[in-house]
């Protein structure tokens, strides 16, 4: 009779083991881009950066990281009723070169590259019409008992040769 919960912690052990194979085998591609992506950070290689990333950025962040963007989004508020079309639709796709001249330095900042590094991050993995996409979402702001955290969520596509784009930025809330 002591061969039934032997037998039943067995099972409970080889399922667990099998689960983190798949999820393991699964993401072991972005896992691997997402470890040189952030090698990459560190040693401040923006020409890496580049050809790790599409020929435009979206980045919802990047059109206010300085006070004279901020005061342009907010006259562009208040001034045109097309103001949020133009912002989802133009302005938050910011091409490569103009993200690493104005933004890679401003976001990246050592700090910030740890927290990507060392914090809590999530592999989303998604299909789109037959396109993979990965999201790597970071906790880089941790919940208070006033605020409930933040994450920031870098996602890829995955191109024909197997190779993962950056194409986004964005944070949560």
């Amino acid at each position: 009779m002591q061969i039934k919960p032997l037998l039943c912690v067995l099972l409970l052990v080889v399922t667990f083991m099998s689960c983190q194979q798949k999820k393991k085998a699964s993401g072991d591609d972005v896992t691997v881009m997402w470890t040189s992506f952030l090698s990459d950070l560190e040693a401040k290689d923006k020409v890496a950066f580049k050809h790790s990333s599409e020929k435009t950025i979206r980045c919802y962040d990047c059109l206010e990281n300085t006070p004279s963007e901020v005061q342009q989004m907010n006259l562009l508020r208040e001034n045109d009723a097309l103001w949020y079309d133009k912002i989802y639709e133009d302005f938050i796709y910011i091409p490569i070169d103009s993200f690493i001249a104005n933004d890679y330095d401003i976001l990246f900042s050592q700090k910030f590259i740890h927290i990507l590094r060392e914090n809590e991050t999530i592999i989303l993995n998604e299909d789109k019409n037959g396109v993979a996409f990965a999201h790597i979402l970071v906790t880089t702001t941790l919940p208070t008992a006033f605020f409930e955290g933040g994450q920031h969520i870098f996602s890829f596509r995955k191109h024909e040769e197997g190779v993962w784009k950056l194409n986004e930025i964005s944070t949560v809330p």
